[in-house]
């Protein structure tokens, strides 16, 4: 059986208690059980119009209301015959509906009228039982034929009133969605703000509504915190991208530091990046050294080397103590694999600086060289190396690679360059 009608075995039962209600098995006509089965093979067989003219038979034949609810719902699939049945309902409406009876049949007939586009005969009834039943399920069927008839102000009455009974969120989205018609996003925001703050557990599809609200208005701030109680709820990588994006543009880094402590699992990468941004040296040696512990990657080593080495620059206290640390843990990170052109790059060019090893500093640097041969600051560091061991003109000729791609713009680039052409007129 296709559509939203129940399994044939379900269907036939419902239908032949129906038959029995009220009455005996011995009192049930034989027509009226071969009128059922017929309507079920055709029902089966999604010939619906058939299927609408024997439930409307029944009917008349026994005056249950439950056959008139069952023509009408053929009469809405494909193939029924909205227009013969109106007549029926608007009968059976016409005597039987009351406000706290039941309204089935008024509601298929509103539907009806609908699936027609006669939405303008149906708001008399809405108006008369619909909107004064007091179910939000009326209340919302009511709504939606306002809505369509270009009332809004009525409909979003009409949906504020079933929101009131039972809170429900997709009430409360329709509602909201006719505001924005009605350009009273402000009113729309105060709701979905009132239905976050009492039900925080809320979809994500409220969630969303408020935030796309809170972006027309420019309230970015806001938007960042939704997605940061998001993130709370569901941890996916998405809302963590929408926070990042949304602090940096609000120039948060300090808010959004503090929001990955909280959450660092899975995020020490990013942690570690925003600790190195905000020059936040201790939180950041002490966990480049809680990663290697944890990963045992040497990258890990060397990152936790250059922070304590920038600390210490910073703070002038570059000491010898601090050196032997610093290549203590180079040493080790490049021993265990750490291969990557920054690193030796970083480590050969402190080793050449501070006339620590200036032989292995170029060593290093030339490796670092081989895989970003054209990298203008690793040709610098290579310059200043061969400068240092004596090798002026060629230091010189490395040079002029670094002014011809990058120019001397940069003051330390500039002394290497004026130290090794003073050293060439020298000699």
């Amino acid at each position: 059986m296709s559509g939203n009608f129940v399994k044939p075995l379900l269907f036939v039962a419902f239908v032949f208690g129906v038959a029995m209600h009220s009455t005996t098995a011995k009192e049930i006509s034989g027509r009226e059980d071969r009128l059922i089965m017929q309507a079920l093979v055709h029902d089966e067989a999604a010939e619906y119009r058939s299927a609408q003219e024997i439930f409307t038979r029944l009917y008349h034949l026994t005056g249950k209301s439950e056959y008139l609810v069952q023509a009408a719902r053929e009469a809405m699939m494909r193939g029924g015959e909205p227009g013969r049945l109106i007549p029926t309902l608007e009968e059976w409406v016409a005597r039987k509906a009351r406000v706290g009876g039941d309204l089935t049949p008024v509601r298929l007939l509103v539907a009806l009228y609908a699936k027609e586009g006669e939405l303008s005969r149906a708001e008399p009834l809405v108006d008369r039982l619909l909107a004064r039943s007091g179910s939000p399920e009326d209340l919302k069927l009511a709504a939606t034929v306002k809505a369509d008839l270009g009332k809004y102000e009525a409909a979003v009455a009409l949906l504020q009133k079933a929101y009131e009974i039972d809170h429900n969120e997709k009430l409360l989205l329709d509602e909201v969605t006719l505001l924005e018609k009605l350009h009273k996003e402000s009113r729309a925001t105060r709701l979905l703000e009132t239905h976050l703050r009492l039900d925080p557990d809320a979809s994500v599809a409220v969630y969303f509504k408020l935030i796309q609200l809170y972006a027309q208005q420019r309230k970015l701030q806001k938007v960042q915190e939704l997605y940061k109680k998001l993130y709370e709820k569901d941890p996916q990588k998405y809302f963590l991208q929408k926070i990042v994006k949304l602090s940096i543009y609000n120039k948060d880094l300090t808010g959004l530091t503090r929001f990955l402590e909280k959450h660092s699992k899975g995020n020490e990468e990013l942690l570690y990046m925003l600790y190195k941004e905000q020059n936040l040296y201790g939180k950041a040696i002490a966990l480049a050294h809680r990663r290697y512990e944890e990963t045992h990657r040497p990258k890990w080593l060397a990152e936790e080397a250059i922070l304590t080495y920038e600390k210490a620059k910073s703070e002038g206290t570059v000491t010898p103590k601090l050196l032997k640390r610093f290549r203590r843990l180079f040493d080790r990170a490049i021993k265990e694999g750490a291969d990557d052109s920054l690193y030796l790059n970083y480590y050969g060019y402190t080793l050449i600086d501070h006339d620590l090893d200036v032989a292995r500093g170029v060593k290093l640097v030339r490796q670092a060289l081989k895989q970003q041969p054209d990298n203008a600051y690793y040709l610098d560091s290579l310059a200043w190396g061969l400068y240092k061991e004596g090798q002026c003109a060629e230091a010189a000729r490395v040079m002029e690679k670094v002014a011809a791609s990058n120019g001397l713009r940069e003051p330390e680039i500039k002394m290497h360059w004026e130290s090794i052409r003073k050293c060439v007129e020298k000699r």
